[in-house]
């Protein structure tokens, strides 16, 4: 029995060549992959993988560059505003800066007018203290203030000459009368006295002590006279009229006088 099985009724021949079976093994295949390439399916799927291979590249160039167009017109727009926007800044740079030389060139002029105003004020209260204090000093040796100028009025009489001495002496010298409102005032101090004028130098031609010619007189009525030859001024307080009160007299003769100082 086992030899039935293991026999093999066609035994096989190894002497048929090997070539025989390679080669119907090779032409097989070659059958199957001809019959493969040649299906006509096969080729419209082929060509669908390629067109559609092919397809989106286009639109994603197309898409790339209208995205390339788009970010350069950012860039450009970017670019404008921001040059823009320097050049702004540069514009308000340069109105701030010349608003603040204006104002330092302003200020600076202000401070300097103040601080000179400030020095003037300074310098004239200085001269108005020393003013005060001479004022003060003067009123308690009986001088009179009126119109910055004091007035000494004497308690003695003397002559013209003698009078004007007296008041050298005290740093001034005899009234000289410059206007209506002094005049008024020196008539006001109820003293007949000598001032400050005389034609002793050229008859008629009255001057003051300063050597200034008289202009304006307050002569009383057919004054001058020259009765006697009389070359020195007074004032007499007994007249009426304050401004028609004075009266040539001679040079010689004693009377009160008044001094006069300009502060």
């Amino acid at each position: 029995m086992s030899e039935g099985v293991y026999e093999n009724p066609e035994p096989f021949k190894d002497d048929e060549p090997d070539a025989m079976k390679n080669t119907d093994i090779d032409g097989q295949l070659y059958n199957n992959l001809r019959a493969f390439k040649s299906s006509p399916r096969d080729g419209v799927v082929a060509s669908e993988l390629d067109s559609s291979g092919k397809r989106p590249s286009g639109v994603a160039a197309v898409f790339l560059g209208l995205l390339c167009v788009l970010l350069l017109a950012g860039i450009i727009g970017l670019s404008v505003y921001y040059n823009r926007a320097i050049k702004d800044s540069e514009d308000k740079r340069n109105i701030l800066s010349q608003s603040f030389s204006l104002y330092k060139i302003n200020t600076t002029s202000e401070r300097d007018q103040l601080q000179t105003r400030y020095n003037n004020l300074t310098e004239e209260k200085g001269h108005i203290q020393a003013k005060l204090f001479v004022i003060e000093q003067h009123c308690q040796e009986g001088w009179r203030y009126s119109d910055s100028s004091l007035y000494f009025l004497s308690t003695e009489k003397k002559t013209w000459e003698e009078s004007r001495q007296d008041c050298l002496g005290r740093g001034a010298d005899l009234v000289i009368i410059n206007s209506r409102e002094e005049q008024t005032f020196v008539f006001n101090l109820h003293l007949s006295a000598w001032i400050g004028l005389t034609d002793s130098v050229t008859e008629g031609i009255w001057k003051w002590v300063d050597g200034t010619t008289l202009t304006t007189g307050y002569w009383w009525k057919g004054q001058p006279d020259n009765y006697g030859q009389e070359d020195c001024a007074e004032i007499n307080f007994s007249k009426g009229d304050p401004v028609t009160t004075w009266n040539d007299d001679k040079c010689g003769a004693n009377n009160s006088w008044i001094c006069e100082k300009v502060v």
